[in-house]
């Protein structure tokens, strides 16, 4: 069995990962946190070997999507997702072995650009999972001005990072 500090380092060494990779496939946002704490839960009881990086990742994602698999099964919903290895390729190509830190470094350099209103409304969206009336009040826009607002923003940090990332 593992002590605590090799768990909190597991934990804190492949979460974030582990997170984005259930999101790429179609989670949503609680979904993903749950089936990554399972996955981690049967990651620690089956006493996995950690060996390297690169192969504790892969391992934990097989792992995770599994489980997703079983959800979509058991919550009887269909996905048409494609093959593993397409999948597994999708993922390396575009997560490398930077840990998706050029996306996060474009993204960070898309946000500057933006105005200091739509950053705040984008903060409080998805920050803070604000309300439409909040993000308008905040803002000083009517509720339907926030959505396109927040819509139009989206659109610009999309078309931004996808050229500085060379896509």
């Amino acid at each position: 069995m593992r002590s605590a500090v090799e768990i909190e380092k597991l934990v804190q060494d492949h979460q974030a990962g582990l997170l984005r990779y259930l999101r790429f496939l179609g989670c949503e946002e609680n979904l993903a946190q749950d089936l990554a704490q399972e996955t981690f839960l049967a990651t620690i009881e089956a006493d996995f070997e950690v060996r390297n990086h690169k192969a504790t990742s892969g391992y934990l994602r097989t792992t995770a999507r599994n489980f997703y698999f079983m959800w979509l099964r058991r919550t009887r919903r269909e996905v048409r997702l494609p093959d593993e290895d397409v999948l597994e390729a999708s993922w390396a190509e575009n997560d490398g072995n930077d840990e998706g830190e050029l996306y996060r470094q474009a993204l960070r350099n898309c946000l500057a650009k933006l105005t200091q209103r739509t950053r705040l409304a984008l903060k409080l969206r998805y920050g803070e999972n604000a309300s439409r009336e909040k993000i308008s009040f905040a803002t000083g826009i009517e509720p339907e001005g926030a959505k396109t607002m927040l819509r139009r923003a989206k659109d610009k940090l999309r078309d931004c990072i996808r050229k500085q990332v060379g896509e």
